[in-house]
């Protein structure tokens, strides 16, 4: 259910951002969707399809992209990726997906082995850019 939340966040945010611009202005949206945000992308698809079939723009603006998860180590600040981390086993990485907590306890750092790290990104759902139209009204 918490996809419809997030994709009425992310249409009010991109209606906000236009501020008193006609919302015909508004040519594209991309949105960024973490690797270890807990998401159904097919019902947030649809949650932000049917959300502005209701607004005064085509759902066809919105594009999706996945940001790939970072973390890097507070002890020697290595960064690496999910997928950089060889011995995380495909069952472990599933419940990082499910539960992006849990990666303390099946990954450590690659380069000095320590379990103190911050995820950097990959992890919420945000609107990486606008693309507003050039025409006059618009800019």
């Amino acid at each position: 259910m918490h996809e419809w939340a997030l994709a009425d966040a992310v249409v009010e945010a991109a209606l906000a951002a236009l501020g008193k611009r006609d919302p015909a202005c508004l040519r594209g949206v991309t949105v960024l969707i973490g690797e270890l945000q807990a998401i159904d992308r097919e019902i947030f698809s649809f949650a932000l399809e049917t959300i502005v079939s209701e607004k005064p723009f085509p759902a066809s603006i919105f594009h999706l992209e996945t940001e790939k998860a970072v973390f890097r180590c507070e002890a020697c600040t290595t960064e690496w990726r999910l997928e950089d981390s060889q011995t995380v086993t495909e069952e472990q990485r599933e419940a990082i997906h499910f539960l992006p907590e849990s990666a303390r306890a099946f990954i450590r750092c690659p380069a000095c082995g320590s379990p103190d790290f911050r995820l950097q990104r990959g992890r919420g759902v945000s609107i990486q850019s606008l693309e507003i139209d050039g025409k006059e009204g618009c800019a």
